[in-house]
């Protein structure tokens, strides 16, 4: 049986959303009325969607392209019904109501088959468990410092190329450099600040950085670091973190990347975490 190493995930970031979505249907119809409280949540859902479809465009992979898609119909569909105090009568629905409810239901069941193939999560914690299944536990903590994890031969477009794959499967998202490029890792509901924000900062973030004469620079979080349960050598965590990365791209440029998908889904992690 494994033993994860980290503390469990008890963070409510990615139920945020929702969380103001319902609130914003709920005080809307108690102080203007169910019609207009559906209104305001479509609004709110549409606004959801154009930040989905940014976000696509950094990711670039399918989950945020169906799940932006997905949240743009419903609320075009919410937009598009009419609703009275009691809510709306499917009777009432038009040609289009009836349209946008079929791309909204297939696009939801498609997004839940991802959901449970571990397609739409960011693979964070999986990298930082298998960056410490052979770390030992030590006297010596934290040290805000980068560390220098080694060498690896590569061609520079092979490393783009590996970039956008991370990318696409959310394991860590890239920032192109004039010499190198630095990958993080991202955690689920860590993401927010890094796909919405028009200028993300990556600095006081877990990262790893490969030059393109092959250095490789790991740095870890403060805050990364103190979710392990132990205290493990710092020296030691870099150094596997920046190890794992170098062995993925490795297995990359075998064309094996599904052998990277299938030894971080081995962790054990769960598919909200």
């Amino acid at each position: 049986m494994k033993t994860n190493k980290l503390k469990p995930d008890k963070s409510i970031t990615g139920l945020l959303p929702a969380i103001v979505a319902i609130a914003a249907i709920v005080l809307a119809s108690i102080f203007l009325g169910v019609p207009i409280g559906y209104k305001v949540l479509a609004g709110v859902i549409f606004i959801y969607s154009l930040f989905q479809y940014y976000a696509f465009s950094k990711v670039r992979s399918l989950a945020y392209f169906l799940s932006a898609t997905y949240i743009l119909s419903f609320s075009l569909f919410l937009f598009s019904v009419p609703v009275s105090e009691h809510g709306f009568n499917e009777k009432d629905f038009s040609l289009l109501s009836k349209f946008l409810v079929f791309t909204t239901i297939f696009l939801l069941l498609w997004l839940i088959y991802l959901l449970f193939t571990r397609k739409t999560k960011w693979k964070g914690r999986e990298l930082f468990e298998l960056a410490a299944a052979s770390v030992n536990e030590t006297s010596d903590g934290f040290t805000q410092r980068p560390r220098p994890a080694g060498k690896i031969n590569f061609l520079k477009e092979d490393l783009l190329a590996y970039a956008g794959f991370l990318r696409r499967n959310h394991i860590a998202l890239p920032f192109i450099e004039m010499d190198r490029v630095v990958l993080v890792p991202v955690k689920m509901g860590r993401e927010f600040s890094l796909l919405y924000r028009f200028r993300p900062d990556y600095r006081d973030r877990s990262w790893v950085a490969i030059d393109y004469n092959g250095e490789v620079t790991v740095q870890i979080s403060k805050r990364d670091y103190l979710e392990y349960k132990d205290q493990l050598s710092f020296d030691q965590l870099c150094e596997s973190l920046g190890n794992l990365f170098k062995e993925f791209l490795e297995i990359f440029l075998k064309n094996e990347g599904v052998r990277i998908i299938n030894r971080l889904d081995s962790t054990g992690v769960g598919i909200f975490s």
